[in-house]
């Protein structure tokens, strides 16, 4: 009775149709159906090598040209982002992975809060520190610095262009035309080595009651990740010469 028990719990456990099948030198997962599955390939249990990691585009271009890690003849430098940047193998391995040599990593040294309310002055820090200046981001500086304890802020939007008036009292101190789509500006958001883009942003002010009125920047671009992009392509492709780049 238990030799029979046993019997029937090993058949009614191994499937009637195989788990997989080798076609060539491919081994291919077999349905259920009978039909042929994904390609099984082995378990990767090797070590993993690790790939340089650089906080530059000039740090990945210097390990590219020294040969790091050995580069194969069929490598890429794929951007993933306006903040990481690979060489990679372009084809994979036996185990289906993609071998990484260098890693290129922009970490923000200073991100500038967008979409946040501040007091005028550590909004101007931040802007000072988180911009490349240009004349409208001049404009802006010359703005938020005319703003104390006890101003007004009035602002007048004709859809064209915005005028924003700073006044203690009776007495205007400052006014500064912007326009109303969004104010040029060009952010520090990726590499150094890379040229930064330009970008449109809205600027806002409120009042608060027994306080400094605040300021806060707006994004309105959704392009800017694309442009930062282009810049790092534009940058790898001087520097690298013929090599593929995917972006």
């Amino acid at each position: 009775m238990i030799a029979e028990a046993l019997k029937f719990l090993a058949e009614i456990q191994t499937p009637k149709n195989p788990q997989t099948v080798l076609i060539g030198s491919t081994s291919y997962a077999v349905r259920t159906d009978g039909t042929l599955g994904e390609v099984v390939r082995p378990v990767d249990l090797r070590w993993k090598r690790p790939a340089l990691e650089v906080d530059t585009l000039s740090g990945l271009c210097a390990a590219f040209a020294a040969n790091v890690n050995e580069l194969g003849s069929k490598v890429a430098v794929l951007i993933q982002s306006p903040f990481r940047v690979v060489v990679c193998a372009l084809d994979l391995d036996e185990c289906g992975v993609r071998r990484e040599y260098v890693v290129a990593t922009h970490k923000e040294e200073s991100p500038f809060p967008f979409g946040k309310y501040l007091e005028p002055e550590p909004f101007l820090l931040a802007f000072r520190a988180g911009f490349l200046f240009n004349e409208q981001a001049v404009m802006v500086q010359q703005l938020c610095s005319t703003i104390v304890s006890g101003v007004g802020v009035a602002v007048a939007d004709d859809g064209i262009s915005q005028e924003i008036t700073v006044k203690s009292g009776t007495i205007t101190k400052g006014t500064v035309q912007l326009p109303a789509d969004g104010v040029s500006l060009i952010p520090w958001r990726t590499f150094r080595d890379a040229n930064p883009c330009e970008a449109k942003f809205l600027l806002r002010m409120k009042g608060m009651k027994d306080g400094l009125p605040q300021i806060a920047l707006f994004e309105v671009d959704a392009m800017w990740k694309l442009y930062l992009v282009g810049s790092i392509r534009k940058y790898l492709e001087e520097k690298l010469g013929p090599v593929v780049i995917i972006a």
